[in-house]
């Protein structure tokens, strides 16, 4: 029997001109010596004996730009299995998140999505936080085009998450009619080492 199929897409950066991305650098912590686990690799060594598990690195993650990304994540695409003894999950964190959104609100694939997992999902910019959202900005009255391609989606967020704010989450929910909202108290970013309830829920898929 064939493994079923998991696509996670994590985050990158947008920058309003070049200068800003330059200061970013200037100012962004650079330490070769510090070691953070994450949890993606927990995830995949977790689900490896039942999931063929893609995380593909994302061009310029660091300058983002939409269409190069479409263009990489079509190319992943192709090696998904079209057939219906397994299933396909989509899972994407932070700006990963907002880009598969406005990917399925586009295009349509050619397998249906058994489950979509969105963490903490940026999908506009954000004046509280300075965030830039750039091309991947997402037209929330598409989002019907997504649960139309999608089984199930699940939404995490919590509420101390500086990067992309709760009350973010709490106002996309509002665009879908059949979504589950995970809510936290205390975990940021979401940049822990394991992420448990995300594993049990692919594990129902």
């Amino acid at each position: 029997m064939k493994k079923n199929q998991l696509i996670l897409i994590k985050g990158g950066s947008v920058f309003a001109s070049k200068e800003d991305f330059y200061n970013y650098l200037r100012q962004v912590e650079y330490n070769p010596y510090k070691k953070r686990k994450k949890w993606s690799e927990w995830l995949k060594n977790e689900l490896c004996e039942s999931f063929d598990f893609f995380e593909p690195l994302m061009p310029n993650k660091r300058w983002a730009d939409y269409e190069a990304w479409k263009i990489w994540f079509d190319r992943v695409l192709e090696f998904v299995d079209k057939g219906v003894s397994s299933k396909l999950v989509l899972a994407g964190q932070s700006l990963g998140a907002g880009f598969l959104l406005k990917h399925l609100s586009q295009n349509n694939l050619l397998k249906k999505v058994d489950q979509l997992h969105l963490v903490s999902t940026a999908y506009k910019d954000n004046d509280k936080t300075g965030e830039k959202i750039g091309n991947f900005e997402v037209d929330l009255t598409k989002l019907e085009e997504v649960e139309r391609q999608v089984k199930q989606i699940f939404m995490y967020h919590s509420k101390d998450d500086k990067t992309v704010p709760f009350e973010d989450g709490l106002y996309l929910k509002k665009y879908f009619k059949k979504v589950e909202f995970l809510e936290f108290e205390d975990r940021g970013h979401f940049s822990q080492a394991i992420f448990l309830e995300l594993l049990e829920e692919i594990k129902r898929v």
